[in-house]
């Protein structure tokens, strides 16, 4: 596999930087096609840089692409589910505390380490 001479940083301070210009000259999908096809013929990425570029062009011309934004919405929201799992998991393990539970079998039942049992336990007594 090739090595990116751009870190992960640039591409997608690249990116925003981009879909910013984008808005302010108010492209149509139609105009934003068009660059796309003129940044195709003028760019020479290299290859799995080349398989994104042209899959976002067939997503565009399918209408299924979505913004940058949405982007970030969406990486926000499965944010949210995770840190929501987790404080589940957290109710879980107290109250679990709270019946008496065995330490092995709260592990067991949340995935949790020791260690984060433990925290649990001892923010609960601390309450």
């Amino acid at each position: 596999m090739e090595n990116s001479k751009y870190e992960k940083k640039e591409i997608i301070s690249g990116r925003m930087n981009f879909n910013v210009m984008k808005d302010r000259l108010q492209l149509d999908k139609k105009d934003l096609l068009t660059l796309f096809i003129f940044m195709d013929h003028m760019i020479k990425l290299e290859s799995h840089y080349q398989k994104e570029f042209n899959q976002e062009i067939k997503n565009w011309e399918g209408g299924t692409m979505i913004t940058y934004e949405d982007e970030l919405k969406q990486e926000a929201r499965e944010e949210g589910r995770k840190e929501g799992r987790e404080e589940g998991k957290i109710e879980i393990t107290r109250n679990l505390i709270k019946l008496g539970a065995s330490l092995d079998f709260i592990k067991k039942a949340t995935g949790f380490s020791e260690k984060k049992v433990l925290e649990i336990k001892e923010k609960l007594e601390k309450e």
